[in-house]
C-alpha cells in the first residue's frame, strides 16, 4: 500500500526538514524536499508509553477481546502507535491468564496501536511502598516458581517492575535478565548499596523516578544517588503532579533526554481531552505530555521526540522511531495547534481528521 503524506515537516538526522513523505508498506520509498511553508504540518514518530494501565474507559487487565481490541484503537486514535500493557501485583498464575488472553488476541492482525509485551509492575515488591498497589497481591519471591514461569512467558514480557530490598530480589534479578526481561526497580526503600548491587546484576530501568522510592538526602547517600551515577533509564510521569514542575526541570537537565522515558502511568480515566465528557485531572496522556514539552517548556523538538518515543523503541528494538529512506515508520501528523490530524500504522490511516 502506497501514501504521500504531503508538505510536512519532520526531523531528519536531527535537523528539521520540510516536504513530502512517500510511504510504501509502511516503510519510507521516498523523500522529496521543498522549500518551507507557514502551512506546513508537523509529522512525528508515533509515541510509546511503557507504562500504562488503562486509556478512554478501558482497563489493561480486563482481557476480554474486544477490550482489548478497543483499547489499541483507543490509544493510537491520541497518536500512541505503540504501548505496554501495564498490569499491577497479582499471583504469577494470574499474570500467565492475563499473557494468554493477550497473546489470543493480538496473535491477529489487529487494527490500532502495537503491543510491546506486558509490564509486569510486581508482584515481587516492598510491602511498605506499595503505593497504589493492593498489599495483599504482594508476593514472597520463589525463584523455582519464577524460572518455570518465565520459561514458559518471558517472549510476551517486557519489563517487570521488582523491589530490591526484599528477600531474593538480586537473584530474581539476575534470572529476570538471563531470560531477556527489561528489568525495572520500583515500590522500594532500597539502601545506595543496594541500587548499585541491582544495577550489576542486571537492572537497567527505574519505575516512576521520585515516587514510592526514597528522597533525595543531601547528607546521606540514597537509591537516588545511585541512580543519578549509573546511566539506567528513568520513567517520568509528566503530568506535573507526580513530581513538582520545577524538579521536574532540572531533572531532566540532570539525566539529559537520552535517559529518560516519559510516560503516563494513566489508568482508564486517562486519554481524554479537557471539556470531552470522561475528562478529570488525571486524563494526562502521551499527546498531552509531548504538548507539555514542546509548546509549554520550548524543548528542542528532537529531545521531546527522544523522550516521547525514541528511548522506548530503542529499548524495545523497534526500528519505527525516525524517518529516513528505506525505515519503517509509524507517524502521526499535528497541525499548528498540535492537534492530531492524522495516524498512520504499518502504511495505514488509522485516524485522518
Amino acid at each position: 500500500m502506497k501514501k504521500i503524506i504531503e508538505n510536512v515537516k519532520f526531523i531528519q538526522d536531527g535537523t528539521l526538514v520540510f516536504g513530502d513523505l512517500h510511504l510504501e508498506n509502511g516503510f519510507v520509498e521516498r523523500i522529496d524536499y521543498k522549500t518551507p511553508h507557514a502551512n506546513s504540518y508537523l509529522a512525528i514518530p508515533g509515541f510509546i508509553d511503557l507504562h500504562t494501565h488503562g486509556f478512554r474507559g478501558h482497563d489493561c487487565d480486563n482481557i476480554q477481546p474486544e477490550n482489548l481490541k478497543q483499547l489499541a484503537l483507543e490509544y493510537a486514535k491520541r497518536g500512541i502507535t505503540a504501548f505496554c500493557p501495564t498490569i499491577s501485583a497479582r499471583s504469577l498464575e494470574e499474570y500467565a491468564t492475563i499473557i494468554e488472553g493477550y497473546r489470543a488476541v493480538f496473535e491477529n492482525d489487529i487494527k490500532g496501536a502495537a503491543y510491546c509485551g506486558i509490564h509486569m509492575e510486581g508482584p515481587f515488591l516492598n510491602p511498605d511502598c506499595c503505593g497504589a498497589q493492593e498489599k495483599d497481591q504482594l508476593c514472597e519471591i520463589n525463584l523455582s516458581e519464577l524460572d518455570g514461569f518465565l520459561s514458559n512467558y518471558h517472549d510476551d514480557i517486557c519489563i517487570m517492575t521488582i523491589s530490591p530490598d526484599i528477600p531474593n530480589a538480586m537473584e530474581a534479578i539476575s534470572l529476570l535478565h538471563l531470560y531477556g526481561v527489561q528489568v525495572s526497580l520500583g515500590h522500594t526503600n532500597a539502601s545506595f548499596d543496594t541500587t548499585m548491587e541491582a544495577f550489576e546484576n542486571g537492572a537497567t530501568r527505574i519505575t516512576h523516578l521520585c515516587n514510592t522510592m526514597p528522597f533525595i538526602d543531601h547528607h546521606t547517600e540514597t537509591m537516588m544517588d545511585a541512580v543519578f551515577l549509573s546511566d539506567c533509564c528513568c520513567e517520568i510521569i509528566m503530568d506535573r503532579k507526580h513530581i513538582q514542575h520545577k524538579m521536574l526541570k532540572w531533572l531532566i537537565s540532570l539525566l539529559g533526554c537520552k535517559r529518560i522515558n516519559a510516560i503516563s502511568d494513566g489508568r482508564k480515566q486517562c486519554g481524554y481531552e479537557k471539556g470531552e465528557e470522561g475528562y478529570s485531572d488525571t486524563s494526562c496522556d502521551m499527546l498531552d505530555i509531548f504538548r507539555f514539552l514542546y509548546r509549554e517548556e520550548m524543548f528542542d523538538l528532537a529531545d521531546c521526540l527522544q523522550m516521547c518515543s525514541g528511548n522506548a523503541a530503542k529499548m524495545l528494538k523497534s526500528y519505527s522511531y525516525e524517518i529516513g529512506l528505506g525505515k519503517k515508520i509509524d507517524l502521526v501528523v499535528l497541525d499548528h495547534d498540535l492537534r492530531i490530524c492524522e495516524v498512520i500504522i504499518n502504511g495505514k490511516s488509522i485516524l485522518h481528521v
